[in-house]
């Protein structure tokens, strides 16, 4: 999911650095007039207490997903891959808050894009709940090697 515009997953990667085990919980819907909160509240406290008990790398924080559908629907806890999301565009809207300051809010424009096999979408697409391991260094590294060897090696600022 678009885990780079989630406060949930800001949250849990703030205690993963303050050195605390953390876990993001999130609940997918489609309407939102029938979100099926019922299906998280009812799961997710042995879904965490088995994830604390497995433990993982201090390092990683886990995201979790839960499927749109109601508790008796959702099949297993299964490891997902951060996908490439949904998100199609971005549109920012200027607009004016109730004192009178300008802010900038994000549209985001969602539509359905191709998804790996063990995306954290196909596996909640398929009724399982996701388990996605995100560590906050995304550093691509193939890109880092490239760049070090051609970006020139500079003694001083621009």
């Amino acid at each position: 999911m678009e885990t780079v515009f989630s406060g949930t997953v800001g949250g849990a990667m703030t205690g993963m650095m303050l050195g605390i085990p953390s876990i993001a919980l999130s609940q997918a819907f489609t309407d939102r007039e029938r979100v099926h909160w019922d299906t998280t509240r009812r799961l997710a406290p042995s879904v965490v207490r088995e994830l604390l008990a497995i433990g993982w790398n201090p390092d990683t924080c886990l995201n979790v997903n839960f499927p749109d559908r109601p508790v008796e629907a959702v099949g297993a806890l299964t490891l997902a891959r951060q996908g490439v999301g949904m998100i199609r565009s971005i549109d920012v809207e200027t607009r004016t808050d109730p004192r009178g300051f300008v802010y900038h809010w994000l549209a985001f424009r969602r539509g359905p894009r191709e998804q790996a096999p063990e995306s954290d979408l196909t596996v909640l697409s398929q009724g399982r709940i996701a388990v996605t391991p995100i560590r906050y260094d995304r550093t691509d590294e193939t890109a880092y090697d490239l760049l070090s060897e051609r970006l020139p090696r500079l003694s001083t600022p621009l």
